[in-house]
């Protein structure tokens, strides 16, 4: 495989991607001061399981990281299962590449349970806010569907079965096992 197409199949991803982004700047812009996530908190960052796409997106970045960083990554990898081994001095070393729940936590998400419209944030975030727009809110299902899609549509074009979910520790040298030319 090529790196060419490797970005091909990744397309639909970092499509997505850069749509939930748009998101969460647009909302970092508009709530500014009432937004407590920023580099070095790290309180919600644990060690996750992801789709094989986004598995794939982030070992391809944690390959490009030095020598050093990624044996130490490796080494916390096999200290920890909650604590996300990503995590370097409260920074997480993949940040470009971290998966859509990394890049949504802490932020509003709609969602629906039992029939009744919920919206979870973290509570350091939004402080002061009496109501939230709801364009201001992800909607978790919707995204979530748009998610499985693309994983789907990613996984199909590889021979044989992944599996559906792959921790991020088993996921770190996933890129450097595959053959890209």
């Amino acid at each position: 495989m090529t790196e060419d197409l490797l970005d091909n199949l990744l397309k639909n991803y970092m499509d997505l991607i850069s749509r939930v982004d748009e998101h969460i700047q647009r909302l970092a812009r508009v709530h500014k001061d009432r937004l407590a996530c920023k580099k070095g908190c790290d309180a919600c960052c644990r060690h996750l399981s992801l789709f094989p796409v986004e598995a794939l997106v982030l070992s391809r970045a944690f390959s490009r990281l030095d020598a050093p960083c990624r044996e130490r990554i490796i080494g916390q990898a096999q200290q920890t299962d909650r604590t996300c081994p990503l995590l370097v001095d409260h920074v997480c070393m993949v940040y470009e590449a971290r998966p859509i729940i990394c890049r949504t936590h802490g932020y509003p998400l709609y969602m629906e349970k039992e029939g009744r419209a919920m919206v979870d944030f973290c509570p350091k975030n939004f402080k002061g806010v009496k109501k939230l727009d709801r364009s201001d809110m992800l909607d978790l299902d919707r995204m979530n569907t748009l998610l499985t899609a693309v994983n789907n549509h990613f996984t199909a074009c590889f021979e044989g079965p992944l599996p559906g979910r792959i921790p991020v520790d088993q996921a770190l040298e996933l890129y450097q096992d595959l053959e890209i030319s």
